[in-house]
């Protein structure tokens, strides 16, 4: 493996492993369809009386290479009935201030094809945006460029790490090594020192700004033999013989390592996912995490070992059920067994800016009918808990370590109801959806205070005329509510505590329990600079500890259990203020410091 970070485990645990799995399989029954139409899903109960019976055989296919460290820290279990919080985690892009792995170019930005002013044919732009002509491997690596007479106008490609960050990433010396032959140039905040490099292994000097590292491929494969440029690491130079080990940077392991859970939502880009098939997922060796597919399921699993911290995974809405197997049995061989997996369908399959919504309406009305208006819940309740039957049955004789999750659109009150009991796919012959191993039912626990609504921009802008800039006024409002009249759902602090108390009678009512999938504030305009720059601000400011501190009081109240905060680390910007912290090397905010306290005073975290 050219990135050296698989090993197996010992064989003693693979052979346990792929014996009880075995004897699994042979005690269930029937057929296990490996369909990549998820239309085509599996049938887990065939009446209302097999509540959770499972009539299908999951055959898994795929080796189980697990990722393993020696710094790995205890692991803190969770209790469904226990009071705990987590946190989302951005996603990886270049532009990130996560910055969650050693190996910068992991975060990388895919290639951009370019030329170079002068050339033949060369239009002189960033890009000539012929990213269909590239030519890539499996996972990523440019094996060629344009020949001299092919009609490409690209003659070189280009990527970005660190980019527009400022001096939020680490400077100094960094190492890039590479396998193959070719040409690597280095511009913006970096420079090779050229007297210290050598073919494989360059050294750059690096001066951060907001330029960010741009690397070029000018030159690959020259002598046509197939040792092309590949294997590119990008990693401080006092890391060169650990990274591939250790994996992670060591100081967002720190800011993340109080969190009992992680919901890896970002990370397996889940919003708009097209992948289905197990064979096309991500894997450890691609070129970066950052090209589409998200992070591969053995570095989350390793994350969560190393931090001693639960996962919470959501599975691509178009996932095959094989797909859905082979990732549960990696789970389930690589995770440490005192931890819990909690696994989620998609994400907000209700939220129509999201392609999953759309999808989950075509999938439901091509099943049930174009008249049935709910059919994206219907057929969202449906795969929930056909996932669900299939984790079940991989973790069959460890059924405590799953916890499968449904959620809801938290403001539309009643819309549960249609993928919780899921009538129309109860009317074919099975159980309510919720019957079929749900464990959790999961909402948001966000607050604006009706900030961001149209009809509170003019009473802002009078506000941002007081001594305080304003934010003495908007924190009034988010807390009592009392200062804006709009018709839109009431997410001030006591409207959110009513919808704990609604959603909670819902949970306890099937047996369920309830779980926040994202909250925190949701502070953001993104059409308007003026509000975007104020809300920044309030987000910075000190009273934001007790409106936290507040919310979670509150869920503490209503017997929640685990809530999630969105998100860990982020830059603010027109797009909402969603970190905890701004940048990894931040060492607190108001936000962070409440989320933190709050775990210590609850004696919550690790």
């Amino acid at each position: 493996m050219t990135f050296n970070l698989l090993r197996l485990r010992g064989k003693t645990r693979r052979i346990i492993g792929f014996a009880v799995f075995f004897g699994i399989a042979l005690s269930l029954v029937v057929f296990f369809s490996k369909s990549s139409d998820p239309q085509s899903a599996i049938e887990a109960s065939t009446s209302p009386s097999a509540e959770n019976s499972v009539e299908f055989m999951v055959a898994t296919n795929t080796p189980v290479n697990c990722l393993e460290s020696s710094a790995d820290a205890p692991a803190r279990p969770l209790s469904l009935d226990a009071l705990a919080l987590g946190t989302n985690l951005s996603g990886v892009a270049d532009w990130s201030t996560q910055l969650p792995f050693l190996d910068a170019f992991k975060s990388a930005r895919s290639w951009i094809p370019q030329c170079v002013a002068g050339e033949p044919g060369c239009s002189g732009g960033w890009s000539t945006d012929e990213y269909d002509r590239l030519d890539l491997d499996e996972q990523g690596w440019v094996k060629s460029l344009p020949a001299a007479d092919d009609p490409a106008e690209y003659t070189r490609v280009g990527t970005l790490m660190f980019r527009d960050i400022g001096d939020k990433y680490p400077g100094g010396q960094y190492v890039v090594l590479y396998d193959g032959e070719g040409t690597i140039e280095y511009s913006y905040d970096a420079q090779k020192d050229v007297a210290a490099s050598s073919p494989g292994r360059d050294i750059i000097n690096v001066t951060p700004s907001d330029s960010g590292i741009f690397l070029q491929i000018t030159a690959t494969d020259p002598n046509r033999t197939g040792n092309y440029i590949r294997n590119i690491h990008v990693v401080p130079v006092e890391y060169e013989n650990t990274f591939q080990t250790e994996i992670f940077n060591p100081v967002f392991l720190d800011r993340t390592k109080q969190f009992t859970a992680l919901r890896f939502m970002d990370w397996m880009n889940t919003n708009d996912s097209q992948q289905s098939e197990w064979a096309n997922r991500p894997k450890v060796d691609d070129a970066s995490y950052a090209l589409g597919k998200g992070v591969p399921v053995e570095v989350m699993v390793a994350l969560a070992n190393r931090l001693g911290a639960n996962p919470w995974f959501t599975m691509p809405h178009k996932a095959t059920d094989e797909y859905m197997a082979n990732f549960a049995q990696h789970v389930k061989t690589c995770l440490n067994p005192e931890l819990r997996a909690y696994v989620e369908f998609s994400n907000e399959v209700w939220n129509w800016q999201f392609q999953q919504a759309h999808y989950a309406l075509e999938q439901g009305q091509a099943r049930w009918g174009e008249d049935k208006g709910d059919a994206y819940m219907q057929w969202y309740g449906m795969r929930t808990a056909q996932m669900s039957d299939i984790w079940k049955q991989v973790f069959a004789d460890q059924p405590d370590r799953v916890v499968s999750i449904m959620a809801t659109q938290t403001a539309w009150q009643g819309l549960e109801n249609s993928s919780l009991d899921c009538s129309l796919w109860v009317a074919e012959g099975n159980s309510p959806c919720y019957r079929h191993g749900i464990d959790a039912y999961a909402i948001t626990g966000y607050f604006s205070g009706k900030l961001p609504s149209d009809q509170a921009k003019d009473a802002i802008e009078s506000w941002m005329e007081d001594s305080d800039g304003g934010f003495g006024k908007a924190f009034t409002q988010i807390k009592q509510g009392s200062l804006l009249d709009t018709d839109q759902f009431d997410d001030t602090i006591p409207g959110l505590e009513v919808s704990f108390q609604y959603h909670q009678k819902v949970a306890q009512d099937r047996g369920l329990k309830l779980v926040v999938y994202e909250g925190g504030q949701h502070l953001a305009r993104s059409d308007d600079e003026t509000l975007t720059e104020f809300f920044i601000e309030l987000n910075r400011q000190p009273e934001m500890y007790d409106v936290y501190t507040e919310m979670l009081e509150h869920w503490k109240q209503e017997n929640g259990t685990l809530f999630m905060h969105f998100s860990d680390i982020s830059r603010p910007s027109r797009w909402g203020s969603w970190g905890a912290l701004e940048y990894v090397g931040q060492e607190s905010t108001p936000k962070y410091q409440a989320l933190i306290d709050f775990i210590e005073r609850n004696s919550l975290g690790g």
